[in-house]
């Protein structure tokens, strides 16, 4: 548990920031072995099966990450403000809530799973693998709801720590559960998706055991599990914004995937590795958006908003060097990291185009995570909902015009990047210099109270 309301702003930032990247670092592996093992073992069209369905999977994840986002800005709030009856009540109404609309949500994914690849343009080459992966993707939606609230919950109490140990389990057991699925067992791309649902279980398991293990407010006593509506409508309050935001990206990203479609088997195989590579580059900026977050939802929930100002300048400062070597290294070593995933010929070329292009503009994105970290932590994610609709927006129109109006072909999957960036740092800074986000909280402290 973690305290970040006293003390030194950027401690406490690194500090929880630190154990989530190093999840993602694992999120990240895993999904990179699934690829490397499919692209090496299977071929590139088996890879180019299993990126086809990135988009949508990412897509079906947004509900799911998008409300337990929403959840936890409550929780943190809560547990600034000091109000653990509230917290835990908020946990049992939030894991009930949120694990019913995963079951339906998954089932609408299955029965309308057909449709939806027809209208993305799938080649029909990858389409029988590429449909068997996503749906049986879907069957294990309900326990990455499950483990996302219980995340949100550790994390608006400071344990990050606890995350990475989930995700290091899952990953060891994903990647020796992909080499005997697909290679000792030939169960091709099918087998990798049965180690992702498998792994997600064992995850959402562990991860229920050790908060209601280890956290006395977090134990339900008899009775005590139960769906309150009242809570139900601030989680929804906070979390649908957010979700809208994130399906509309995932939308947005399922929109691009159909011009990597149209690109050929090749495009959809250096998209796809590219972008595995891509997601590590992301992880300084994700993980400390979400230490940012979490600091500035308990303080603004303890009625401290000059931490919070304090807390993004020092974010802010470790981010743009970090940045700048990963850079430099992405760079330097774009082919040897394409070729890992056994593509070759114009794949490997169009992949190492992708890393090279992107990896000077990435700090952009940094500052620009960093904003967007204070104005969903504080409660004002209807402006960093629609801010991350306006960069989506400019990324969708740009890449359709690049392509089909300025016929760029592949390059007009990632130009537009940076710009959508540049545009969203712009706009969040001056949402966060308007100083609105300092009266968005949804909790009362009970320091405030008492002093009053």
């Amino acid at each position: 548990m973690r305290d970040m309301t006293t003390g030194s702003e950027a401690r406490h930032i690194i500090a929880f920031a630190l154990p989530i990247m190093g999840g993602l670092v694992l999120q990240q592996l895993y999904n990179t072995v699934d690829s490397v093992v499919v692209g090496r073992v299977l071929g590139e069209q088996a890879l180019s099966a299993v990126g086809t369905c990135a988009s949508l999977t990412f897509f079906l994840v947004s509900f799911a990450t998008g409300l337990c986002n929403g959840a936890g800005v409550l929780f943190a709030q809560l547990f600034g403000a000091k109000r653990m009856e509230d917290l835990r009540r908020s946990l049992s109404t939030g894991l009930l809530l949120l694990s019913g609309l995963s079951i339906v949500i998954a089932l609408l994914a299955v029965v309308f799973s057909g449709p939806l690849f027809a209208s993305l343009k799938v080649p029909e080459e990858i389409k029988a693998a590429a449909l068997g992966y996503f749906r049986i993707y879907c069957i294990g939606l309900l326990f990455q709801f499950v483990y996302n609230v219980v995340t949100a919950a550790l994390r608006s109490v400071g344990d990050s720590k606890a995350t990475l140990f989930f995700l290091l389990i899952s990953s060891v057991l994903n990647i020796l559960l992909d080499m005997l699925f697909v290679i000792v067992l030939k169960w091709g791309v099918a087998g990798t998706a049965i180690a992702t649902v498998f792994c997600q279980a064992v995850c959402a398991v562990v991860s229920v055991v050790y908060m209601t293990g280890k956290y006395e407010f977090y134990r339900f006593g008899k009775g005590e599990f139960r769906y309150e509506g009242e809570k139900a409508k601030l989680i929804l309050k906070l979390g649908i914004p957010t979700m809208i935001q994130m399906c509309i990206v995932s939308g947005g990203n399922v929109l691009i995937q159909r011009v990597v479609n149209d690109l050929g088997t090749s495009a959809i195989a250096a998209n796809t590795a590219a972008g595995r590579i891509e997601g590590y580059l992301f992880v300084p900026a994700q993980g400390l958006n979400n230490g940012v977050s979490t600091f500035s939802g308990q303080n603004v929930g303890a009625g401290k908003p000059e931490r919070v100002r304090s807390g993004r300048r020092k974010s802010r400062s470790i981010l743009v060097p970090v940045a700048i070597v990963m850079a430099i290294f992405l760079f330097i070593f774009a082919r040897q990291l394409i070729a890992l995933f056994g593509v070759e010929g114009d794949a490997l070329t169009l992949g190492i185009k992708h890393l090279r292009f992107i990896a000077p503009f990435f700090a952009f994105f940094c500052l620009y995570m960093s904003n967007a970290g204070v104005l969903t932590g504080t409660g004002d994610v209807k402006a960093a909902s629609g801010i991350t609709l306006v960069v989506l927006a400019v990324r969708v129109a740009l890449t359709y015009v690049f392509c089909y109006a300025f016929h760029m072909g592949f390059a007009a999957l990632y130009v537009p990047n940076p710009i959508g960036w540049v545009v969203g740092l712009v706009i969040s800074y001056l949402r966060f210099r308007g100083g609105k986000w300092e009266s968005m909280s949804v909790v009362k402290s009970t320091r405030s109270a008492a002093s009053s």
